[in-house]
């Protein structure tokens, strides 16, 4: 087995999905127009449309074990759901606008049909589609039982599915913690479909092809937008932005004087700890006081004893920092 060749054809088989990415929207990044994803805004995916986003270079932890396991998960599907599922080797893409793209993992084989899933006048011969995904133990909160709710972002995903695919359902599995499967199954929804086509549509024509960025929703959003300043230009403060700087002085006001009770508090807890590594309540653990030790490298020492190496692996960063008067 030849791994290093294994890995290139991984490797170039994962630049020419980020690469057709940019012809148009997929199921993954429909959660990020809506700002319900925690992992990328608005403005970050329009920079990836556009290919003003830096190349990943290589995949995430998280990206590759998910990839990696996903046929695991697909396997313990089919034993515990009692169905066989077929991998799906194409981007299906919607009879009207062709923007609105779909790679899903499996589709589940329709026992009434013979033979494996195939495209029949550009629809799945099956009603029925499967998504594999694995998630961090920290996140198990976010996943009801079999019967209840999945997070916005795989729900929206698996709706954009289903509406693109012309299938009726979505099982969507999950190993949790590497150690909790779970497996829930999604009606598709023809009015959310509809309104996630809409929305999807706007950002794909208003921002995208019309390269025109949309408004940032988070503070690095700004960051990157505008990174440097202009010293000789001012903007003069109307009704609305003079509230603006008002609201934040008092929420920042507020913030300072939280972090001085929160101080006093730790002070007063540790004091009663002395030197206890914990308080417990009927033998349930409230809090841990314990000793830890960090390696940290002394950058001044450094520089003034090595002044080359300190100069040969420095490194200056920039920003632009917001100061309220």
């Amino acid at each position: 087995m030849n791994t290093h060749a294994d890995l290139q054809s991984v490797e170039s088989a994962r630049q020419e999905w980020l690469q057709a990415r940019k012809l148009g929207i997929g199921g993954s990044d429909v959660a990020a127009i809506l700002g319900l994803s925690k992992y990328k805004s608005p403005y970050q995916l329009w920079l990836d449309k556009t290919s003003r986003a830096e190349v990943e270079e290589q995949q995430s932890e998280a990206a590759y074990w998910g990839n990696t396991l996903e046929d695991i998960v697909a396997k313990e599907f089919q034993k515990r759901a009692g169905v066989k599922v077929q991998k799906v080797n194409k981007t299906l893409v919607h009879t009207e606008f062709d923007w609105a793209r779909a790679n899903i993992d499996r589709a589940v084989i329709n026992p009434k049909i013979k033979g494996n899933v195939r495209f029949k006048e550009g629809k799945l011969t099956t009603d029925q589609i499967l998504e594999c995904k694995t998630a961090n133990q920290y996140l198990a909160k976010l996943w009801g039982n079999e019967s209840e709710s999945v997070p916005d972002y795989y729900l929206t995903q698996c709706q954009w599915y289903m509406g693109i695919s012309q299938t009726e359902k979505c099982s969507l599995a999950v190993l949790i913690g590497g150690q909790q499967f779970r497996f829930y199954e999604i009606r598709f929804d023809a009015e959310l479909f509809q309104m996630l086509l809409d929305e999807c549509g706007t950002f794909w024509n208003e921002h995208v092809l019309a390269d025109v960025p949309p408004a940032p929703t988070t503070f690095d959003d700004v960051l990157h937008r505008w990174s440097k300043h202009n010293p000789d230009q001012a903007v003069t403060a109307d009704s609305e932005l003079l509230e603006a700087v008002k609201e934040y002085k008092s929420l920042n006001g507020d913030i300072k004087a939280a972090q001085e009770e929160l101080d006093q508090l730790k002070i007063k807890i540790c004091s009663s700890m002395e030197d206890a590594e914990m308080i417990i309540d009927q033998e349930k653990r409230l809090a841990t006081f314990k000793y830890q030790e960090r390696t940290t490298l002394d950058s001044k020492a450094l520089k003034a004893a090595h002044p080359e190496i300190y100069e040969q692996f420095s490194k200056t960063s920039s920003t632009r920092v917001l100061r309220i008067n």
